[in-house]
């Protein structure tokens, strides 16, 4: 009888977060899709890009910033609208790759910038809002010098 008690209340202790926790965190997924193409060297050879990440309160400073501004220095750029920055590893040519870590609660827009050498003539930065906290699944589009992010597959 005491094993059958130990027994159950072990399977209690171990269930008891699931059973009484709040409701799972949502999770943002990314899906890096990397042409054979991006970042060309000056002799026109793909080269990796950096990929970087921001979870943001609200749009405005990042649309309002330039690359430099938000590679160089992105807190002191984004300040209070920023929750959360990941800088994933870097995409290589012709490589797809998917990311995952959580959303936060405060969570209105998630912006990407993307490092690529020609920054000048590159399209690197891109925003996306966010209309509800729940799982949220982005693609990540790197092509040439071109950064796109549209809805993922769900």
């Amino acid at each position: 009888m005491k094993k059958i008690v130990f027994f159950l209340s072990s399977l209690m202790l171990l269930n008891g977060c699931s059973l009484w926790g709040g409701d799972a965190i949502p999770r943002l997924t990314v899906d890096v899709v990397a042409a054979a193409n991006i970042n060309p060297n000056l002799d026109g050879k793909p080269s990796p890009v950096e990929v970087r990440v921001y979870q943001l309160k609200d749009s405005e400073a990042f649309n309002q910033a330039d690359f430099l501004q938000l590679y160089s220095d992105e807190q002191g750029t984004l300040k209070a609208a920023m929750i959360a920055t990941r800088h994933l590893p870097s995409a290589l040519p012709g490589e797809s790759k998917r990311e995952s870590f959580n959303l936060n609660a405060e969570t209105k827009f998630v912006g990407v910038i993307a490092g690529f050498a020609d920054f000048r003539e590159a399209k690197n930065k891109a925003i996306y809002p966010i209309n509800a906290f729940e799982n949220i699944r982005l693609k990540i589009d790197l092509d040439g010098v071109n950064l796109t992010v549209t809805a993922g597959d769900k």
